[in-house]
Formats: C-alpha cells, structure tokens, sequence
C-alpha cells in the first residue's frame, strides 16, 4: 500500500480516547493513508496517577485479545500491566470453590489499558499523522464539522472527511445524532451500582495468600456481590456490586462500621483491606452503569458509532470492552473488503454488528440470573455442563458462559443456542417478584439433587 504525505491523507477525527478509540487509531494508522486527531472530554492519562481515577477492571478474553494481538507488539505492551488469569474462585465463609476456564484470560485496569494503548500509539506515530486533545466536550456535530468546548470553555470547530464516536455510554456523538439526524436509541440504567475496591493480595500476618491467577468473586445474595481480579504488585482491583435501590453501604459512617462489614459478611476480604482503604470506600462515589441500544451505528457516509456508544452493555458477562475491540477488528476487515471506501464500509458496518448487538444485550441481560436459587443452578449448569461436554461433545454443547467467553461463534449464535437459559432467566429486572421468605438450606439441596438427577439420565440415556 503506497505510503501518503500527510497532506493528502482523509482526515479522521476520532471523539473518545478510551480502548476502542486508541485501538481504531492504531489499525487506521496502519493502513498509511489517514490522518488522525483524537478529541476526549478527560484529561490527559499520561499527566494523571491512574490510581488516583475512578477505575474497573477488565477481562480481555478471545475477542478482545485477538483485535488486539492483529496489531504488532501491543498485546506485549500490554502485558506488564495485566495478569492472565487461569479461573474463578468463588469465596464463602466456610469454603471456596476453583473453576477453572479452558482458555486464560487476561486481567487489566481499565486506565492502565488505555495508558498502555497511548503510550504505544505515540511512540510509533508522529505528530505529522497523530494529533491528540484532552479537556474537550463534543457540542454539536454539522455537515462535516464538529465543535467543542475546551478546558476553558473556549468553544472552537474543526473540519473532518470521517468522524468516529468513541465517546463510552453517555456518548455526545450519539445524542447529537439522536437529537438532530434520527436515530432511534434506547437507553436505560442498569439496576446494578457499584464501588472500585482495592485490597491486597496477599496477608503475610495472617498467613493470607489468595491465587494469582484467579478473579475472586463472593455472592453475598440479595444482588450483591464482590468481584476482584489481580493485578501487578500482588495487588485485587475490583467492583462492589450491588442493586442500585439497595446500596449497603448508605447508612454507614465510618471506616469502622465498612470493616465491621466486611467482617461479618466477606471475612477474607476483610483481612486484605486496609484501614485506609475502608476510608476510601465509604466516601468513593457510587457508579451506575447504563445499557445502549440503537437501530444503527452510522450517519451518511461520514458518521460512525462504535464500542460503549453504540452498544453499552451490562457488565454480566464482561463482554463490554471485549465487543468494542472486536468492532474495531471488523471496521479493520471492512476497509480491506471494500477498499478503504467508507461510503460502502459504514452501511455495511451497521448491517453486521447491530444485530449482534441487540444479541450481547440479551445475553447480558439475562445470561447471569438475579434470583439465589438461579445462581445456584447456573454455577451447577457451567460445572456439570463442562463435564457433559467433554464426555459427549458432539450432544451436549458448553453452557452459555462458556460459549461466550471461549468460542469463536457470534452472538447471535450464542444467543440462538442458549434460548432454553435465558428465557428462564429474562423476566424484566423490575417485575420479578422477590420471595416472600428465603430459600432454607434442605430446599436447596433438593433443588440441587434434582437438577444432577436431570444430568445423570440424560448422560445414563446416552451411554445406552
């Protein structure tokens, strides 16, 4: 591909510069005949302590990674940063329980990911092709034009030949184009909130040493629940999930009743946090998330949605960040297919991923059920479901859970295969009831010999 001056360049103007946005750079850059500028509304991560900002982690599974693997020597780039994880350990008070995954995945703060993602960016890319600029809030978007606000609300505009929203689940892209060129998108709150966490690893006191090569994770019921993933420095960053109308935490305070907390309801926890740490989390502000859906991802032939603002996602199944990397390798495959011609590859764009979409929506959705005797079933279907599939791959296929994460199917597909699951799991958040009284621990197990009686037949009938 014959290299282009700068000057002849189609000018991309990308607003968002989180993972999707910086990889999209990197893939456009690649192809030697665009130039980019990249506009967020935060400030600059190389001039800010990650640690210091609101953060989550993030498991890049086989999507993800294989969007970014395309682009050499980013994922090594990557690496110092993260932790590939083997499995999940399920915490209770009285014992844990290792699930192992097939394929690893790797574990990554979502600030140090995009750190990682820039800093490599600008250290293969001059300034000739690459302009980047932090503190800027996208104000309206005209016929090729686009305005902003800078860090003194300076309002200022700019020209483009394509522009790329990039700009997360609140995205300005996409309530300008909501607002003034008629897209149709739905947005709602998740009925999850959250608070980052961060503990140790490890308690040499105490002789607490976690595994690291796990997510961690402890369902405490009533829709709360705590998820950490290791990072570098023998260090868990994760999430507190709760339901937003029942926040655990909103009568405390003091550190004092967070760490009586922790002890009484998540005691191996409580020995890996600090005093300062609980201070930390009672002031930490409470995050709500919300879900995306939109009839298109385009606008003309000059306007594109990709990741987070096009199709938000709950955090489930952990496939938000997964499915935004995989929309840039498809973008990145598009322009192959049609020869960089963006009138054809913006259609076509939409054509492919808003179906899939709406899919990960439901998968998200309903994939990991809300009520305590469904969780118990679904950690059993995954557990015995493994087993099924490995004795009899060709009858029973891998849960849904597994299909995610670990196969190469669409969405769609996914969802098409795990229809019987998801519509026992998908009555609207807000309709179903709650019981009247809580499952005794004698109901329970008999819900559990039932449901192991259901696979032994079935794998007895097969063996016949």
């Amino acid at each position: 591909m014959p290299i282009q001056s700068a000057m002849s360049r189609q000018k991309i103007v990308i607003i968002g510069a989180g993972p999707a946005g910086l990889l999209l750079a990197h893939y456009l850059l690649r192809r030697q005949q665009y130039y980019i500028e990249i506009y967020d509304r935060r400030p600059d991560p190389r001039q800010v302590n990650p640690d210091e900002q609101r953060s989550f982690p993030i498991s890049l599974q086989k999507r993800g990674r294989k969007a970014l693997q395309a682009i050499p020597g980013l994922e090594a780039a990557i690496a110092p940063h993260a932790i590939i994880c083997q499995g999940t350990v399920i915490h209770n008070n009285t014992k844990t329980r290792d699930i192992q995954r097939k394929n690893s995945v790797l574990t990554i703060d979502r600030n140090r990911l995009v750190l990682a993602l820039l800093e490599q960016l600008t250290s293969t890319y001059p300034d000739s092709v690459l302009k980047l600029h932090f503190n800027c809030t996208c104000q309206r978007l005209d016929q090729q034009t686009v305005s902003f606000l800078n860090a003194t609300d300076h309002p200022f505009s700019i020209s483009y030949d394509r522009l790329i929203g990039a700009d997360g689940a609140r995205s300005q892209v996409r309530q300008q184009l909501a607002d003034h060129h008629g897209l149709t998108c739905e947005q709602i709150y998740v009925p999850d909130a959250y608070k980052s966490i961060f503990l140790s690893r490890t308690n040499p006191d105490k002789n607490i040493e976690l595994a690291p090569e796990r997510i961690h994770t402890s369902n405490l019921g009533r829709n709360s629940r705590i998820v950490l993933a290791p990072q570098p420095g023998d260090k868990l960053h994760g999430a507190f999930i709760f339901n937003a109308d029942n926040n655990p935490f909103e009568e405390f305070t003091s550190k004092e009743e967070i760490l009586a907390y922790f002890d009484e309801k998540l005691p191996v926890f409580r020995e890996l946090m600090s005093e300062a740490e609980a201070e930390d989390l009672l002031h930490r502000p409470v995050a709500r998330l919300v879900s995306v859906k939109c009839d298109r991802f385009h606008q003309g032939e000059h306007i594109l949605l990709v990741g987070d603002a096009a199709h938000a996602v709950s955090p489930s199944i952990g496939q938000g960040c997964n499915s935004s990397l995989e929309d840039i390798e498809i973008i990145n495959q598009l322009l192959d297919q049609f020869q960089d011609n963006w009138s054809q590859v913006l259609p076509q764009f939409s054509q492919q991923r808003v179906p899939e979409a709406h899919a990960l929506k439901d998968l998200s959705d309903y994939s990991f059920p809300r009520s305590t005797p469904l969780v118990i079933e679904f950690f059993l279907r995954l557990t015995l479901g493994r087993k099924l599939h490995q004795w009899f791959p060709k009858t029973f296929q891998p849960f849904v859970f597994d299909l995610v994460l670990d196969s190469d199917l669409s969405y769609g597909e996914v969802l098409k295969l795990s229809q019987g699951w998801t519509r026992k799991s998908n009555a609207p958040w807000h309709h179903r009831p709650r019981p009247r009284k809580p499952a005794t621990s004698s109901q329970i197990h008999v819900y559990i010999l039932k449901l192991y009686r259901v696979f032994i037949k079935k794998g007895w009938e097969l063996l016949e």
